[in-house]
């Protein structure tokens, strides 16, 4: 039965997010968005920009909400993790989720349809599995599993490929990411090729609009980036990264620390040269999992909260170049 978020009307409390930057504070500002009944994680907003996806702490209990309506239907409540996708409609949802049975545990690649209210398995297979990650180029799932890595191609009702898909690629590879490592399937399939990271495992993970970037996070709390299968870049410490509509920087959760231990997290832009500016600033206020909106706006939800924020720029944000190779990847 759906389920009714809850309107946030309370005002908001004290809240900085200015911080100086060597191209001068974004001074972006802060709105509270409403308040749901449970936590939101690994937010997903489709791209009619209608609905909005998310799990649970544990990556479990995927559900989709309507953002007009606050309405919120549970898809599973099975463990799906970081990696569902919605169709370039945004009427679908596509998932892996892992099932325990008698005989152990089993994977399946399933789509719900947002008008139906139905859910179709596309694929069973038996046992634990990487996420699925969806080729723009052609629409092509890739997905790890213990016997190789599943290809399948999704086919949409008036599908029309747009001039940027039609081009040849400058590099032939696909992404795959397990549940440990993100990799490069290198051309004709021959080559599959393993990102350096600091080896913790996949946390989430974040595909470029053009398929060509690959941003993630380990479970250690490190932030990746990689271009075409080229050796990762190491951005920050934090979390949760999400590529810009159609610019080359990075939103993250960025972490502050004592020592080693991690106590806040705030929003920061990276431009994959190296330079950075902080969105927020909060003493207290963990904010993870930010999201664009649109190109001036972003979502995001605070730790040990259910609340849903919207931070908006006054302009397109920008990152300092730190030198010409600025956005080299």
């Amino acid at each position: 039965m759906p389920m009714r978020a809850w309107i946030l009307v309370l005002f908001f409390h004290c809240y900085q997010s200015v911080m100086a930057s060597p191209a001068g504070p974004l001074m972006p500002a802060v709105e509270p968005v409403m308040r749901t009944e449970g936590g939101m994680n690994h937010l997903s907003l489709s791209p009619n920009k209608k609905l909005l996806a998310f799990t649970n702490d544990q990556g479990q209990s995927l559900r989709i909400m309507d953002l007009a309506t606050q309405d919120v239907l549970e898809v599973t409540p099975h463990r799906v993790g970081p990696g569902f996708f919605w169709s370039p409609d945004g009427v679908r949802l596509f998932f892996r989720e892992l099932i325990r049975d008698k005989n152990g545990v089993v994977s399946e690649l399933s789509a719900f349809d947002t008008v139906l209210n139905q859910k179709s398995v596309l694929d069973t297979l038996q046992g634990s599995t990487g996420f699925p990650v969806l080729n723009p180029y052609d629409n092509t799932i890739f997905m790890m599993h213990e016997k190789g890595i599943l290809q399948k191609r999704l086919e949409f009702p008036g599908e029309r490929p747009a001039k940027w898909q039609k081009e040849k690629r400058s590099v032939i590879g696909n992404w795959v990411v397990s549940q440990q490592a993100v990799l490069w399937l290198g051309e004709l399939g021959l080559e599959l090729k393993k990102l350096a990271d600091d080896g913790s495992g996949i946390s989430s993970f974040t595909l470029s609009p053009d398929g060509r970037r690959m941003a993630w996070a380990t479970k250690a709390g490190r932030v990746y980036a990689a271009r075409d299968g080229t050796d990762a870049v190491f951005i920050g410490d934090g979390r949760d990264p999400a590529w810009h509509p159609f610019r080359t920087i990075l939103v993250y959760a960025a972490s502050r620390k004592v020592g080693a231990n991690v106590y806040d997290y705030d929003l920061r832009l990276h431009n994959l040269a190296g330079a950075s500016r902080s969105l927020t600033k909060t003493q207290d206020l963990k904010e993870r999992w930010p999201i664009w909106l649109d190109a001036t706006t972003l979502l995001y939800t605070v730790g040990n909260t259910t609340d849903l924020f919207r931070l908006n720029f006054p302009e397109v944000p920008s990152v300092a170049r730190a030198s010409k190779a600025a956005d080299k990847l």
